[in-house]
């Protein structure tokens, strides 16, 4: 089997997948409406394209290597979980006060999105439990895994983006009121 080409295989097909995960869970036409998300939007395929090129020379390391970059991408795949869920936990706590601040389809938009990227987190730490011990599966399973990490970093900036984007037009509408 021919891991390096797993590499590049798994980043064209993140990228492909993208757009319609993209469109089931915020929309295209979002695109238009909120502009700062085209920064997690084309961040994701901006990602997907560097990978592509990177694993075109990307070499198999030694198994006990690979096994302490493993180490590194868990860490910051958990810190995007526990990010997503402190914002849920936060927002759900303060609900009150936020929903007064989003309404309708942006809150539940936004929680949604906090849902999604804290579930794309957590599945990328499913293949580590059934990663088998031959050279070339750690560094297949890595690129694998790096594809719902992406997703879930963007899909998060996407909620955060829709919050402000959202509190801003309140601002705004607000102070139209009072003047």
């Amino acid at each position: 089997m021919n891991y390096d080409l797993i590499g590049i295989l798994t980043y064209v097909c993140g990228l492909l997948l993208w757009f319609p995960v993209w469109q089931l869970l915020i929309g295209l036409n979002m695109l238009t409406r909120i502009k700062l998300l085209n920064i997690a939007f084309y961040g994701t395929i901006f990602v997907c394209i560097i990978n592509i090129g990177l694993a075109c020379f990307a070499v198999i390391p030694a198994y006990d290597t690979e096994l302490t970059i493993y180490a590194y991408v868990e860490q910051n795949a958990t810190t995007v979980a526990g990010l997503a869920l402190a914002i849920a936990v936060f927002v759900v706590i303060e609900f009150k006060e936020v929903g007064l601040l989003l309404k309708g389809s942006y809150a539940n938009k936004f929680l949604s999105l906090l849902l999604w990227s804290f579930l794309f987190s957590v599945i990328g730490c499913l293949p580590l439990y059934w990663m088998p011990p031959i050279k070339g599966w750690l560094t297949a399973l890595r690129h694998i895994k790096t594809i719902p990490f992406t997703y879930s970093l963007f899909i998060l900036a996407a909620a955060i983006i829709i919050f402000i984007s959202e509190l801003k037009e309140r601002k705004i509408e607000k102070d139209s009121e009072n003047h």
